[in-house]
């Protein structure tokens, strides 16, 4: 054999055991069903300027689209969230490490409109959550002023719509601009 086939013939055997090594996934989600926020360019947060008017924060359906419409619940986050989780060093020791999931509501109440509850259409993945900002700043106000809306959706028991933990939370700043 030349050497051309032999190295043809290894580099083969090993994709085959590489390949071999993976899960296969195939097939469509088949986990509860979820709600959640969906990003907006990468990231669950959003600036808009005081006095936006109406703004639509997008959210999705996780799992199969229903042939009935539900509510999602949706309310204002007014204290930080922390997260725990276990974090493997290089060497194999484990820490608790404690992240920042959501940051509370800085702006006053009367600065923005969200409603506490929006449907999801029968047969639909994706539905903009639209809220309101007002004008949050009064005319002394120096312009590098923001506050923050923390929008989190709440489960549907009844319509047996859980919450995906990681896109729970949306952060709306507004700033003077």
């Amino acid at each position: 054999m030349s050497t051309r086939t032999v190295l043809l013939s290894a580099i083969l055997i090993i994709g085959f055991f590489t390949l071999g090594c993976f899960d296969e996934v195939a097939g469509p989600y088949d986990g509860p069903d979820r709600i959640g926020f969906d990003t907006r360019g990468g990231t669950f947060t959003t600036e808009v300027p005081s006095n936006a008017g109406s703004i639509q924060l997008p959210t999705q359906l996780i799992g199969a689209q229903r042939s009935n419409e539900f509510e999602v619940s949706v309310g204002i986050q007014q204290d930080t969230v922390f997260r725990e989780r276990v974090d493997t060093a290089p060497d194999g020791s484990d820490s608790t490490v404690v992240d920042v999931r959501a940051l509370p509501t800085t702006a006053e109440s009367e600065d923005y409109a969200v409603p506490g509850s929006f449907t999801f259409p029968a047969d639909s993945s994706n539905i903009p959550l639209e809220i309101t900002v007002q004008d949050a700043f009064g005319p002394s106000a120096p312009a590098d002023t923001s506050a923050r809306v923390t929008v989190r959706l709440e489960p549907n028991d009844e319509a047996d719509i859980e919450v995906a933990e990681n896109w729970r939370y949306f952060e709306v700043t507004i700033a003077n601009q």
